[in-house]
């Protein structure tokens, strides 16, 4: 591409860039990077937590519960369905662990209560996205006492 041709697609780009800025007159450009900015250092807005929903649960449940640090049994999967969603599986001694995971997933998203998922969500997200919380929580973990109510919780906070 010519040197011309790249200079005529950037002045075209600029033009259009400002019709758009002028149309859309009453965007807070600071604020919206604010946002933006928040979002990405603590996962918050305002100091709220971002609302979820059970499809984004859906994506974090099976990459927490493949890391056989963190569920080292099929048992630990079945425990953490137990005690977070209050999920009840019978006859789970001859479920592979992939069927463990899609059966849980496919009961969490018929859950009747969103502001648990919405919990859970924000605090198994958080905890996916940081490597430090990760090895804290595999940690605590072999603790007699370990909740994961009470690391949820924490991890809200």
């Amino acid at each position: 591409m010519s040197a011309k041709t790249n200079l005529s697609q950037t002045a075209n780009f600029i033009e259009e860039f400002a019709w758009f800025l002028q149309s859309k007159k009453n965007i807070n450009l600071e604020e919206a990077a604010q946002i933006l900015r928040d979002i990405s250092s603590n996962g918050k807005v305002n100091g709220n937590p971002l609302p979820s929903k059970a499809k984004e649960l859906v994506g974090v449940l099976p990459f927490l519960f493949q890391d056989k640090d963190l569920f080292r049994q099929n048992k630990d999967i079945i425990d953490f369905a137990e005690d977070v969603f209050g999920i009840s599986l019978t006859r789970h001694g001859k479920r592979s662990r992939y069927e463990l995971i899609g059966w849980i997933v496919t009961e969490v998203t018929k859950s009747d209560s969103q502001k648990n998922i919405d919990k859970v969500t924000y605090a198994l997200s958080s905890l996916s996205g940081d490597s430090k919380k990760l090895k804290e929580i595999k940690k605590a973990k072999n603790d007699i006492n370990f909740s994961w109510n009470d690391a949820i919780a924490n991890l809200n906070k």
